[in-house]
């Protein structure tokens, strides 16, 4: 069969970008440099090089730490760059749910440090050097249905049934913000918009990316934060097996399968049970481990295909 060719990169918006191109990166402020000199001195690494990632806001360096025996990724935020409703309702839910959870398929906090004189936080994280989901869409073009994408996405969803039984919602899914270890396993990450939710309580912040958001988030409404997760899950799941970027929310509706092959049935049914605009009838965790697309994959996996993981 052809190789599709790779995915030209979607509009991502306004998160944090990868890579540094063909500018030089900027010269850090005073600040930013005394919160560098004392992450070197506690973490015992050079941080010389420049960040691997930046934004407005933050930017991730990757170094090597003589404490932690390994590489690590360093996440520095500017508190003072954030909009004040991020900075008091968004980034404390951030840092006590980025420090709290712990799980094999999300991204696992070593450590966070604030230094509230320079308004510098600091997440020190487990480096994951294969990158995003997102970087091996844009470098493959799809991933095969079985057993490679059935894989990541019952990792995927345990994870996020991880998150949900604890009352935690992420409300940011999307390829950029799932990462993949040195195993081939996923690590769902950036908990920028998470926050403690109860079952019948319903949000109404606007978050997330709008490709990957529930029709209740764009239109406005009042949604259930868990419903819109698994609608999130739904896109994710059908860029990766169609290859096809959504600039605008894609739903039930409007989802298109061109190709004869890709996805299956069963997993086109899986797709559509996920993206239904209807919240009630929204599939969920369970509609996901008991579907006829993952019978091939009845049990939770790692990659090397020796454990199962038992909650």
């Amino acid at each position: 069969a052809a190789t599709r060719p790779p995915l030209k990169s979607p509009r991502i918006g306004n998160g944090t970008k990868e890579g540094g191109g063909d500018h030089p990166p900027p010269v850090p402020s005073p600040s930013t440099e005394n919160m560098l000199e004392r992450l070197r001195k506690e973490l015992r690494a050079s941080l010389d090089e420049p960040p691997i990632a930046s934004s407005g806001h933050s930017a991730v360096y990757r170094t090597s730490s003589e404490v932690y025996g390994r590489m690590v990724a360093v996440k520095l935020i500017n508190k003072r760059a954030l909009h004040k409703s991020i900075a008091d309702k968004f980034l404390p839910r951030e840092l006590e749910i980025t420090a709290l959870v712990s799980h094999p398929h999300l991204v696992s906090t070593l450590r966070v440090i604030e230094e509230v004189s320079l308004s510098r936080i600091a997440i020190i994280q487990e480096f994951y050097p294969n990158g995003t989901l997102l970087r091996l869409l844009l470098k493959e073009g799809i991933i095969e249905e079985c057993p490679r994408g059935a894989h990541i996405f019952r990792q995927l969803s345990e994870a996020v049934r991880y998150l949900h039984t604890r009352s935690i919602v992420h409300r940011d899914i999307k390829p950029e913000n799932i990462l993949i270890d040195s195993n081939g396993d996923i690590r769902l990450g950036d908990f920028g918009f998470a926050r403690f939710i109860q079952k019948r309580e319903r949000s109404r912040s606007f978050c997330g990316t709008r490709p990957y958001s529930a029709p209740q988030i764009v239109s406005y409404r009042p949604y259930d934060s868990f419903s819109a997760d698994w609608f999130a899950m739904g896109v994710v799941l059908y860029t990766m097996i169609t290859g096809k970027w959504p600039q605008e929310p894609v739903s039930s509706a409007t989802a298109r399968f061109n190709t004869p092959k890709v996805p299956s049935p069963a997993c086109c049914q899986l797709i559509l049970s996920l993206l239904e605009e209807d919240e009630n009838e929204r599939g969920d965790y369970d509609v996901v481990v008991n579907s006829e697309w993952l019978a091939s994959r009845p049990k939770w996996l790692f990659a090397s295909e020796t454990h199962v993981y038992e909650v």
